[in-house]
């Protein structure tokens, strides 16, 4: 009997992605339940949502938020609305290819170790260092991946304390890796996302304040003295020698102290991973490395 799959979606702003994402569910050939959370949007995501809804054949259901919740609290909301034994989270600026989750749930039913598996990303994927033979790989990103709801579970979820987006897949990814999970890679396995990259005149203030920031949370999480090479290149790449404009060496100052609240919280969590080492927990395939 094939397991059920609850689909998370976290919207913000997302109105103009919301019809292609549908049509792309509807390829889906195994059980799912959709949880949509509306995350305060001012473009009439909600509204759009749905109207398109009206005619979408899939078991879905709808949450409203007051207010932004970021990406890891948002998923870790709607994780606790449903029972499927498996979570795919997905970004609304995606559409599936067909057998996308398919091929994933195929991938994870083979072995019960494995908790993440990431779909390949077009037309533009980050750079991703894996095993061909096993799709062993350092981190899943968030955008298109499907886990374990036992392993995600286990682990609390994403780390919603300190994470509001970007860089909780890795945090995430290296607790699994570090507690005996697996992280796997599956090429085959396709979802077309259309990031920030490709969109003509996205504004990145949001995403490079908390890149920079949560990079840093990383290097205290994981990182160990021998590391420090990469942080004070890291460091000195955005303030010093990079080609950054004085606006975002400015940015990059306000991330660099709004970081140090969390310093206290950070050391006190840091035990329960950074003395374990893990040949796939790897610094230098972050952001900080960037």
């Amino acid at each position: 009997m094939t397991p059920e799959v609850d689909i998370l979606i976290v919207l913000y702003n997302s109105a103009k992605f919301i019809r292609p994402l549908l049509k792309s569910l509807r390829r889906t050939t195994v059980s799912v339940t959709v949880y949509f959370l509306e995350n305060a949007s001012t473009d009439g995501t909600a509204q759009t949502l749905m109207a398109a809804l009206t005619t979408f054949p899939l078991r879905t259901h709808v949450f409203r938020s007051l207010s932004n919740n970021g990406f890891a609290r948002g998923v870790n909301l709607l994780a606790r609305q449903g029972r499927g034994e498996f979570l795919f989270l997905l970004n609304p600026d995606t559409e599936l290819e067909e057998g996308c989750l398919e091929r994933l749930l195929d991938h994870a039913l083979r072995d019960p170790a494995i908790a993440m598996c990431e779909a390949r990303q077009q037309p533009r994927e980050h750079p991703k260092v894996y095993d061909p033979q096993t799709g062993a790989t350092t981190w899943c990103t968030g955008a298109a991946v499907l886990v374990r709801r036992k392993a995600f579970e286990e682990l609390g979820g994403f780390d919603e304390r300190i994470f509001f987006m970007y860089c909780e897949d890795v945090d995430l990814s290296w607790k699994f890796w570090l507690s005996g999970w697996k992280c796997i890679y599956v090429p085959d396995a396709v979802v077309r996302h259309y990031n920030q990259d490709i969109i003509p005149g996205k504004r990145r203030v949001s995403e490079n304040y908390f890149s920079f920031r949560n990079s840093l949370f990383l290097f205290y999480r994981f990182g160990s003295w021998h590391d420090r090479q990469l942080l004070y290149k890291f460091l000195l790449r955005r303030f010093i020698y990079g080609k950054y404009s004085l606006r975002s060496k400015l940015l990059y100052t306000f991330a660099f102290v709004g970081h140090i609240r969390y310093i206290p919280y950070l050391l006190r969590t840091r035990n329960l991973w950074c003395d374990r080492r893990h040949p796939w927990v790897r610094l230098e395939e972050t952001s900080l490395a960037d």
